[in-house]
């Protein structure tokens, strides 16, 4: 196993509890939606506030280095004093944290969950190994939800919006940028699955002459199973079983020649009305 490549913070903390008044924030409560805030509170109200993490400051003051949400929810619920790890980071190693946080406990969508990563990766130095280690995810799914960044702006836009999955949006890296807009707009019109748009893409990268090699090997895989069914019902039958047509539609028949042939079908036919 690949070992992780130790860029990250010392983690020694150590637990207090603060007055709400000397934690501060990066952001303000105005940032959050008011009603989002009130249904948290009255979460917290039921089920208690969790543990924040903060970072030591010059003049006894502490930042607190994620969580910001929950943090103002709790004081709308009414909390006055928090309990918290304190740690003591440089600048460098307190953002390290708290992205790494963010990305762990905070329900980000998975464009800012991209932003948040691609900062881990080019401004603090951390493979992609170390990510996925760090926040708890596999490596494929850290490269999968980098990858939304270097698709086109404005599918990245239509990701952001809500009004493209991030599923359906994946399916189009391997797309050139001048097209995938196009793809997106088509995938919306037409109300594709991202099983239907990871074939709408796959037909347009794919060159015609081997489209069509793999159509006729699907055909002919097709033609053997049907083959080896009639084989099987003239080995049930003992009799003489012809087909014509293909796998979606056609005709099946059985040849009989004596009154024994009939006989032996209205036993078969017995057995199954047993069952069905």
């Amino acid at each position: 196993m690949k070992k992780i490549r130790r860029r990250t913070p010392d983690m020694d903390y150590e637990k207090r509890t603060l007055r709400e008044g000397v934690i501060d924030t990066e952001t303000t409560i105005d940032s959050y939606e008011k009603k989002e805030l009130k249904a948290r509170a009255a979460y917290f109200l039921l089920n208690g506030v969790p543990e924040f993490a903060v970072n030591a400051q010059d003049g006894g003051r502490f930042k607190l280095l994620a969580a910001e949400r929950d943090f103002f929810a709790a004081k709308i619920a009414g909390v006055t004093e928090f309990s918290v790890r304190v740690y003591r980071f440089s600048e460098k190693s307190a953002e390290t944290f708290s992205l790494i946080e963010k990305l762990k406990t905070e329900n980000l969508s998975t464009m800012e969950e991209a932003y948040v990563m691609k900062r881990l990766v080019k401004d603090h130095k951390l493979t992609q190994d170390d990510v996925a280690a760090l926040i708890g995810k596999s490596r494929p799914a850290v490269a999968n939800t980098l990858r939304l960044l270097t698709l086109a702006p404005e599918v990245v836009g239509l990701v952001e919006s809500g009004r493209l999955s991030a599923g359906h949006a994946r399916t189009l890296v391997k797309v050139p940028k001048e097209k995938q807009l196009a793809f997106a707009e088509e995938a919306l019109k037409r109300g594709y699955s991202v099983r239907e748009m990871e074939r709408a893409v796959k037909a347009f990268l794919t060159p015609p002459e081997v489209l069509q090699q793999e159509k006729q090997a699907k055909a002919a895989a097709k033609s053997e199973e049907l083959k080896a069914l009639v084989e099987r019902m003239r080995g049930v039958y003992r009799t003489k079983v012809t087909l014509i047509g293909n796998d979606k539609k056609g005709r099946i028949y059985i040849d009989y020649y004596s009154p024994e042939d009939l006989y032996r079908f209205e036993e078969f036919l017995d057995v199954l009305e047993q069952h069905f």
